[in-house]
């Protein structure tokens, strides 16, 4: 390939120490990456719609910015914005045809906080419908693939965002979360990817009704995403869930004396043996670094993470927002029939559900809590079962098997999911290699409610210690048979 990958793999630390120095101009790296969109974008289609114009003279601006002094904290760094989240004056469809005419009034808090620090949106990031799958496509986007290897998905819903950073597209990226859709995407594209704790970041009318749901930065590096989680997070005004502001320290403390309980499949999941080799060659970059780690039995059960989840997100504003979308339908094609099975499966769920689900919950509250009740100082997982699934994967429908055994075929591949469900907690994905398909892999790394610094430490120090990607011959090659 014709790129500097060195160039366009930068991370935004590095940027900004060269913009300062007058080493590295912000429209030098814009061009970059606009050159690689169009060598490479239409093979991973991560973009839904490009601002290479109007980024431009952003650029230009910003490059003004350093030259009077003037430079804000992220001057001239590039950002996606996925296709869920408002930025003022463009479109958000949420991979729909229904909402391809509604044009943002107001740019989502998170997004403003990105924009008024310096950072140029040049990109929104591809979704699958409504951002209702781990597969990213839809008929309005079509298919999404893994810089990796293109056969395979770049997972959802926040995929856009994650094969635009594994492909050298942009700096940054922000993302969703409401059953993995930020972990998910940071998993199978080598990147990094934080779930915050429900209230950390702004949510938006009406989403403060689903505590599932939350927002929050996606990045190449650690020190990027604790830039961009210092940044982003706070509340917003209207905001009745929101958080107070938490200031990221400056500098982290050494991990050693930590503990971290170990759980192999969280007692419920399918794990490949390649995903289990990767995560305890990462067990040991933890032990390196004076970490203690100590497996845990975890005894929840596929059926009954699924009964919770089910019974917390379908029931809750998210089966309200599918009535809703229903309304909207007059032509067939409106909707893709994976919509059509979510929404079925939500209206399918039987009387005493929510409070099924309730009871399940505590339950599983209540296991989470003993650990930490030990002494441990975070839990850590799989983040999926497998590295990806097929890029054309139809979740619902497709059979899934895992080493032989067959999974639910919607969320049979992730382990992901029981965290939405204890959505109090924070959680940072960290690379921990790749599988013989070239997808990376990755483990989740779980504090406890609202301990966000401590998965930061965590995440950082591993980071220190595991072998980088995007490096050396560690870059995406667009393998596959495509």
């Amino acid at each position: 390939m014709g790129a500097d990958l060195e160039l366009l793999y930068l991370p935004a630390s590095a940027q900004l120490r060269l913009f300062r120095a007058r080493q590295l101009s912000p429209v030098e790296m814009l061009d970059a990456q606009i050159a690689r969109a169009e060598e490479v974008g239409p093979r991973v289609n991560a973009a839904a719609w490009t601002f290479f114009d109007e980024a431009r003279e952003a650029a230009k601006l910003a490059e003004a910015r350093y030259m009077r002094g003037e430079a804000r904290p992220l001057e001239g760094v590039t950002l996606a914005v996925k296709d869920d989240t408002d930025l003022a004056g463009k479109v958000t469809a949420s991979g729909s045809k229904l909402f391809m005419d509604y044009v943002a009034p107001a740019s989502h808090p998170m997004v403003q906080r990105y924009v008024d620090s310096g950072a140029i949106v040049h990109m929104k990031s591809t979704v699958p419908e409504f951002c209702m799958s781990a597969v990213t496509k839809s008929a309005l986007w079509g298919i999404t693939r893994n810089p990796w290897n293109l056969e395979y998905t770049p997972a959802g819903s926040s995929g856009g965002s994650g094969a635009a950073l594994a492909a050298g597209l942009t700096t940054l990226a922000t993302g969703s979360d409401s059953a993995g859709s930020i972990r998910l995407p940071a998993s199978v594209n080598g990147v990094y990817g934080v779930k915050a704790p429900f209230g950390r970041f702004p949510t938006v009318i009406p989403w403060g009704l689903a505590p599932q749901s939350v927002y929050g930065p996606m990045a190449r590096s650690m020190t990027d995403l604790t830039m961009m989680y210092d940044i982003g997070n706070g509340p917003a005004p209207y905001d009745h869930t929101a958080l107070p502001k938490l200031n990221m320290p400056t500098s982290l403390p050494n991990p050693a004396g930590m503990r971290i309980a170990y759980s192999p499949d969280l007692g419920f999941a399918q794990v490949s043996p390649e995903v289990r080799r990767n995560t305890e060659a990462a067990l040991e970059h933890f032990r390196s670094l004076g970490v203690h780690v100590e497996e845990v039995k975890i005894d929840w059960t596929a059926e009954k993470i699924l009964e919770a989840f089910h019974g917390t997100l379908l029931t809750g504003y998210w089966g309200q927002f599918m009535d809703n979308v229903v309304d909207m339908v007059s032509e067939p094609d409106d909707v893709s029939d994976h919509f059509r099975r979510m929404h079925a499966k939500a209206r399918a769920l039987p009387r005493g559900t929510v409070e099924r689900a309730a009871e399940l919950v505590g339950e599983i509250n209540q296991s989470v809590a003993a650990i930490y009740d030990a002494g441990f100082d975070a839990i850590v997982c799989p983040t999926t079962g497998v590295p990806s699934v097929a890029a054309d994967n139809e979740p619902l429908l497709d059979k899934l098997s895992i080493d032989g055994v067959e999974v639910d075929s919607f969320a049979g591949w992730w382990l992901t999911h029981p965290f939405n469900v204890l959505y109090t907690h924070p959680i940072v994905v960290v690379q921990t290699g790749r599988g013989a398909s070239n997808v990376p892999t990755s483990i989740q790394i779980i504090a406890d409610r609202y301990d966000d610094v401590t998965a930061f430490v965590l995440a950082t120090a591993y980071e220190r210690a595991a072998p980088p990607l995007f490096t050396g011959d560690a870059f995406p090659d667009f393998r596959g048979n495509i």
